[in-house]
This record gives C-alpha cells, structure tokens and sequence, in this order.
C-alpha cells in the first residue's frame, strides 16, 4: 500500500487503525463516495487506491486498498472526538454490508470503561427563558472538546424513576455499547448555547412541550443534580459573513448562537418560525446587515419556499436550514439538481411530525 494514500492533515494528529480484510476497498469507496454526495462532505483525496473524507472538521475517515481488503484510519485532534468517529463509522460500514462492523477491531480499547465522549455535569441553575424554553446551566471538569466547530451533543436520560441508570461501555472492539431494555437511555439532541472553557460552565436550552421526557427532567430539575451528556456533535458555527438562515422553534437555540457569533459586517437573510412568532420572547440578535424575521406558524409560512426564494437572489451565501423533516425533504428535493457546494451549506432534520 502506498502509505502517501493514508496521508492526514497535520490538524488531527490522533489516529487509529482498524483492518477489514472480507470488505474490498471497491465497495467502500463506492459507498464512500455516495454519503460525500449525499451530505456534502469535503473529499480530501479520492482515487482507485485511497480515499480520505473530512467530518464536519472533527476529522478524517481514511480508507485505502489493502490484500483485497480494506484499511481504515480515523484521525482527530481530540480522543472524544477521535471515539466518535470511530463509533459513526461503524454504522457507515454496516450500510455498506450489514455486519460488517462486528469485525472492526479497533486497537487498545478499554473493555468496559466509560467512552471517552461521556461527560458528568452538575446542575447550576434553570431559568425561563421567554414563555418557551428554560436554560440550563451545567459544570464540567472537561468541555475541552465543546467548540465553535461542534455545538451539538446529546443528553442521556434514564428512564423515569431509575434508581440505578446504566451508562454506556465499551466493548472490547472499542465501541460504544449503549443500555437497552428497562434501563435504555432518551438520548435527545441539543446545542451548547453558551460556553466559558475557563469557569467549566455551559448553557443549553430546552423547548417546552408536554409529554417531552427532557421537558419533564428539565421542569424538575434542581442545582447539584447530575445530568450526563455525550458530545460534542453535530454541526458547528459556519465560517461565513453572508448567510441565508431559516428555523424553526427546535432550531431557535443554534440559530441565535450563529447569528450573533457572525461578523459585524455579514449580510443576509434570517427566517425564524414559532407558534407566537417573535413573541415567543427568545432573545435572538443578528448584525445590521442581516435582516431577521419572525413568522407564526399558524399562517403556514414553507421555509423551505422562503429558502428558494433567497437562494436565487443571493446564489452566494450560505445557506443553513434547520427544522421539521418534511420542510426538509421538500428543500432537498428542490435542490436535487443545484445543490449547494461542500462546506456551503447545513440543512438538518431537527424533528418529525411523523
């Protein structure tokens, strides 16, 4: 193998190595290829020996031709991160032939330990904000990871009156084992809203709904309880200063913590839907050259019809799109023949009315 082929950026300097030696590398980079497509990721290198794709800038998924098999290398610049990959590339395996994952074997895995994108937070504090959301405040010893690149993560909540909550291990492939039965966890998306790396502090905020288990644990929790999280993940804060914006209320918290995180001179658009419109009370701000909306639901605004509209005026801008999957699906479909570039744009489920 040419070892030039597995090559990675010096910004991920953590690595590990795993072989399939039953998976040809045809098949891979067939498949490969197509989630490129699909999720418009950065290809770093692509060719009959090799290919290399960038995640999100968490990392790199390396594949190259090896003995008819194939070689695998996951790179990153943190072991959460460097865990993450490794677990999302099992199910892209698995895709790609089902099982094919119980044969990754990933080197010096700790059997049984906690995944090292497991973290223990304390509750500091619960406060309203507007007449839909309450903001948590969390302690960390450790939200190294949690940056502009990364604002999405995951709380892990046992089930309603678990006195004993199981938490997930790792296997002695080095994946990530999650609880399943009684004791499986509600695993709910969010965004970290606000960060100080230095006080060890982090603020998300959680839509109200009723019937929503993390609305339940939220509306009951008090400071000094202990809430676990997994990340970061997801998305990160676009490097763009002209952006063409749309969200719904599931969507409020990400979308205001890019919107004031944008350059003072950006311009664009900002589409914002709720049930009370801007009177839902969320504080969101955007610089002067962005202009920002607030639509009701209830006069059955498309967003992705909004989103359309603006991309033809301004081809340029980033576009991010974050909302119900319907919305979604219809946006893409539209999109089908123009897509945006790689790295031009983030259009994400959020929910599903289904």
């Amino acid at each position: 193998m040419n070892e030039a082929a597995m090559t990675i950026r010096p910004a991920f300097p953590l690595q590990a190595n795993a072989e399939l030696p039953e998976l040809p590398f045809s098949a891979v980079r067939q498949a490969i290829i197509a989630m490129v497509l699909e999720h418009e990721l950065p290809v770093i290198q692509n060719s009959a020996a090799a290919v290399t794709v960038e995640i999100a800038g968490f990392g790199h998924y390396s594949f190259a031709a090896r003995d008819g098999g194939t070689a695998i290398r996951v790179s990153a610049a943190m072991p959460d991160r460097l865990h993450m990959l490794k677990d999302g590339i099992a199910s892209h395996l698995d895709e790609i032939r089902p099982g094919a994952s119980k044969a990754l074997r990933w080197p010096d895995a700790a059997a049984g330990a906690l995944p090292p994108n497991v973290h223990f937070t304390t509750v500091q504090s619960v406060t309203p904000i507007g007449n839909a959301f309450l903001r948590v405040q969390v302690k960390s010893p450790d939200l190294a990871s949690f940056q502009d690149d990364a604002i999405h993560f995951r709380l892990l909540l046992p089930p309603p009156d678990c006195v004993q909550p199981e938490w997930p291990r790792l296997s002695e492939a080095g994946a990530t084992v999650w609880p399943t039965g009684e004791t499986a966890l509600h695993r709910p998306v969010y965004t970290s809203r606000r960060i100080s790396h230095e006080a060890g502090l982090m603020e998300f905020d959680i839509l109200l709904h009723d019937g929503g288990r993390a609305t339940e644990w939220a509306r009951h929790a008090r400071p000094g309880d202990r809430l676990v999280i997994a990340g970061p993940g997801g998305g990160g804060i676009p490097a763009a200063s002209n952006i063409l914006l749309y969200a719904d209320e599931t969507a409020l918290p990400a979308a205001a913590r890019i919107l004031e995180s944008l350059p003072q001179d950006s311009a664009g658009e900002a589409i914002l839907l709720s049930n009370e419109g801007e009177g839902c009370g969320y504080p969101v701000t955007a610089p002067a050259g962005v202009s920002l909306t607030w639509l009701r639901r209830e006069d059955k605004h498309s967003l992705a019809d909004r989103a359309l509209a603006a991309r033809k005026h301004a081809p340029g801008h980033y576009l991010w799109f974050a909302c119900e999957k319907a919305e979604v699906q219809r946006l893409r479909a539209a999109l089908q023949q123009d897509k945006p570039a790689p790295g031009t744009s983030y259009i994400a489920v959020y929910w599903s009315q289904s």
